[in-house]
């Protein structure tokens, strides 16, 4: 195993050149690869961090990336960090090309410090949160075409709707997360909630009237969206 003391003692000078980046760059977790250069923003070894950028070089067919520069970090903890257990440093996760890899690193040599590729495998891209999906369909199909182009005449402050319990506010800087918020809070985990809403936009019990087709369109992303705040509400 590699002791922390000697680490340090390879780390030439000359490599504390990139302090600068590399420490401002040590707050992002994630690692990258470009132009043959694997920058790992905090890589533990024990109770101590650096931040480390690893330069390939591909040697008889193997994968070997050697120290271009180490800065010290402060250590807080090993999560979402590349770890080194005196044999292998292991990366969780680092963008090649657009897809993500996780990647073990054995260690060959000591003296100078060099790695070798033993492993790798794709790391699959984790499934966005039902209020990140919720809030991705809102942006995208309901903010504009519905609340703006459809509720706001009626559903605000002062005008028809003003009791109703939904108001939203006109666009402006904020406005979608405003707006879907009044929905959140309407809702307030009631499936009920969501039902009475798709069922009054389709003129049921409306005092505004009809304004969209059940089963369209607009109606299917109101619906979904509607949906997937409930299920975050739920913790689900």
């Amino acid at each position: 195993m590699i002791k922390l003391i000697e680490l340090r003692k390879l780390v030439k000078v000359s490599q504390f050149l990139a302090l600068l980046l590399l420490s401002s760059a040590s707050h992002a977790q994630d690692a990258t690869f470009i132009d043959n250069v694997l920058t790992l923003p905090k890589a533990t070894v024990g109770e101590a961090a650096y931040a480390l950028e690893l330069g390939l070089s591909v040697n008889q067919g193997n994968y070997d990336f050697g120290v271009l520069a180490a800065a010290e970090i402060p250590f807080t903890g090993t999560e979402g960090a590349s770890v080194f257990d005196g044999a292998v440093l292991r990366v969780p996760t680092v963008d090649v090309g657009g897809t993500n890899y996780s990647l073990d690193l054995a260690l060959i040599s000591g003296d100078p410090i060099i790695f070798r590729l033993s492993s790798y495998a794709e790391v699959a891209a984790p499934t966005p949160t039902a209020l990140a999906q919720a809030t991705a369909l809102f942006d995208e199909s309901i903010e504009t075409q519905i609340v703006q182009g459809k509720c706001i005449v009626c559903h605000k402050v002062g005008l028809l709707a003003n009791d109703s319990g939904l108001l939203f506010a006109s666009t402006s800087q904020g406005s979608a997360a405003t707006n879907l918020g009044a929905f959140a809070n309407y809702l307030n985990g009631s499936e009920a909630a969501r039902t009475r809403i798709l069922s009054m936009v389709t003129g049921v019990g409306h005092t505004g009237g009809q304004q969209m087709n059940a089963g369209d369109e607009q109606h299917q992303a109101l619906g979904e969206m509607l949906r997937l705040l409930l299920e975050h509400q739920a913790g689900i």
